[in-house]
């Protein structure tokens, strides 16, 4: 029996994340070619930062992330193909673009 194929490849020059169990393979999910953006076929989108470009808000304790507009629009793309793909449709990823 096949084994379930998860999330199609989200971006072109993005990779495939195997796991090695003895002599099979076990997909995990997909990583971006530049090692920045990783997809799970669960359907979570992780995404590296730089601390540097993180502050924190003395009114309220949150820690403010900076993200070039191109970035954040490339992690709403990850995002809602990861969401399609697992059945949890993300509405309002359409109005932040």
């Amino acid at each position: 029996m096949p084994a379930p194929k998860g999330i199609p490849i989200p971006e072109a020059k993005a990779f495939r994340l195997d796991e090695r169990i003895y002599d099979s393979r076990q997909t995990k999910g997909w990583m971006s070619n530049d090692e920045r953006l990783v997809a799970t076929h669960a359907g979570a989108v992780l995404f590296e930062f730089d601390p540097i470009t993180a502050d924190w808000d003395e009114a309220t304790g949150e820690m403010v992330l900076r993200i070039h507009p191109q970035d954040a629009k490339r992690i709403l793309r990850w995002v809602r193909h990861a969401s399609e793909h697992t059945g949890v449709y993300a509405h309002r990823l359409e109005e932040l673009d």
